[in-house]
């Protein structure tokens, strides 16, 4: 018997309903270019600055860049195309790539253009929807903070590059957690800086997912230091963690087929019932129905007026 996969009614009603506080894991989709052209550039969006900047600094490179591509699968590219950047031209490249990728959203007043999905996940704290007490975001953008100042919210913004501990719990403000770092400053990209154990950052990931009720959404679940720490979570059983767990993908042989290592690596969390999964999220869509008000909302605002 295949393992059940929920449908996004059941995960908008199941956040919704939660009253304790939430933690968002949240990846590169959340934060794409949407229709309107808001956010930041796909992976093969950002390969083309790459190919940009090989092309003005030494064309020569451009046949080992694209030979070191083509024998890397499409989930790969990303990693091996910063491998090849980080190997040659050093990190200070790599930095002056992502801003770049990170200046080219800016508006004629440098202001960044705000994606619907930031825009509505901020919209549901700001109504108070959802009751987020952390962010955990592989991004380098910034895009949430500006959000956050756009919609007159407070919070604090963590760059985790450096393996150290952090706390949850200075303020009662939201925490963006970054976890590959912040575009203004180094960022990891690359496979040997993306599988290194950082044992402190991961320490203080597993106090978070113990705590809350966490969403992973939008979100690759390639090995890094959260995939590392909640796996250790999920294998100690006297922690009563709740997470749940969502696929862009909707048919569930596909992900069945392609996921099992991680429901292999959540086995402990599956008997337990403390995992989740839910098919055919699409973050733009989850998002907007979490910022939605409703009736009953919408009486308890206006008798406060």
């Amino acid at each position: 018997m295949s393992l059940k996969i929920y449908t996004e009614y059941a995960l908008t009603k199941r956040i919704k309903k939660h009253k304790g506080g939430i933690t968002f894991v949240i990846g590169s989709a959340f934060s794409q270019k949407d229709k309107n052209g808001f956010g930041i550039h796909n992976v093969d969006g950002v390969i083309d600055f790459i190919e940009d900047y090989i092309k003005r600094e030494d064309p020569e490179d451009l046949e080992y860049f694209r030979d070191q591509l083509s024998d890397s699968t499409h989930q790969e590219r990303y990693q091996t195309a910063f491998d090849v950047v980080s190997s040659i031209y050093g990190q200070d490249a790599v930095n002056e790539i992502i801003a770049e990728v990170i200046k080219s959203n800016e508006d004629e007043n440098g202001k960044q253009r705000i994606p619907k999905a930031v825009s509505d996940f901020v919209t549901a704290i700001r109504q108070k929807n959802i009751n987020v007490t952390n962010i955990v975001t592989t991004n380098f953008d910034t895009l949430l903070e500006e959000e956050f100042q756009n919609q007159g919210i407070e919070c604090n913004s963590y760059s985790l590059v450096n393996d150290s501990h952090f706390q949850s719990n200075v303020n009662n403000l939201v925490n963006v957690f970054h976890l590959h770092g912040k575009w203004d400053q180094d960022t990891m990209h690359t496979v040997n800086q993306l599988q290194v154990i950082r044992e402190r950052i991961e320490i203080s990931l597993q106090n978070l997912v113990k705590d809350d009720l966490v969403v992973v959404i939008a979100y690759g679940g390639w090995e890094d230091s959260f995939t590392r720490s909640l796996a250790k979570v999920v294998t100690n059983p006297a922690l009563d963690y709740q997470i749940l767990w969502t696929f862009y993908e909707p048919e569930e042989t596909k992900i069945h087929s392609t996921r099992q290592g991680l429901f292999e690596e959540l086995g402990d969390a599956i008997v337990r019932a403390r995992v989740h999964f839910y098919k055919g999220i699409d973050c733009n869509s989850t998002f907007e129905k979490l910022s939605e008000v409703n009736e009953l909302k919408k009486k308890e605002m206006l008798s406060t007026s």
